[in-house]
């Protein structure tokens, strides 16, 4: 009798081979989401409320002459490191759930991609938020301003300086 490739290579096959394949899958999908929130979820803007006049005094954010120097700042937006958090919690989660749940194969690989569209999910939903966040800050006055913080999703960066000042 001639044994083909194909039977051996099932005989000889890990036991779990296909639920260690979805467990890299599940790793890769979570190191990919991560780099890409840290990479593409990015945002500033900055401006100054006011301006110099041509004979050396200061304009306040209406464009009337002022004593006080107007302030400039700058807002810079990040993925939050919860949500980093999150995406490692998930992955630890599932493989926990998966030593404790799972009786077969196929139980274990749906956990996996629960998992993974867990991951997928709150990637989306931290883009969304993020440039919703960076998009919707307008800020006029920078001695006075309020922003709508996205917590748990994106982080500001605020900065406010005098205008001339550096930093």
């Amino acid at each position: 009798m001639t044994i083909t490739r194909n039977e051996t290579r099932d005989d000889t096959l890990l036991p779990g081979a296909a639920v260690i394949v979805g467990i890299r899958s599940l790793l890769i999908w979570s190191v990919v989401a991560g780099t890409m929130l840290a990479v593409f979820l990015r945002g500033s803007m900055s401006s100054c409320s006011g301006g110099v006049t041509g004979s050396g005094g200061f304009l306040d954010a209406d464009g009337q002459p002022t004593d006080v120097t107007p302030m400039c700042g700058s807002i810079t937006v990040s993925a939050s490191p919860l949500v980093y958090a999150a995406i490692a919690l998930i992955v630890l989660a599932s493989l926990t759930r998966i030593l404790g749940r799972a009786d077969t194969v196929d139980a274990a690989l749906r956990i996996i991609n629960n998992a993974r569209m867990v991951i997928v999910v709150l990637t989306l939903v931290t883009f969304v938020v993020g440039y919703w966040a960076i998009m919707t800050a307008r800020v006029d006055d920078w001695s006075n301003y309020s922003l709508l913080y996205p917590f748990p999703f994106a982080t500001f960066d605020i900065s406010t300086h005098p205008m001339g000042a550096n930093g």
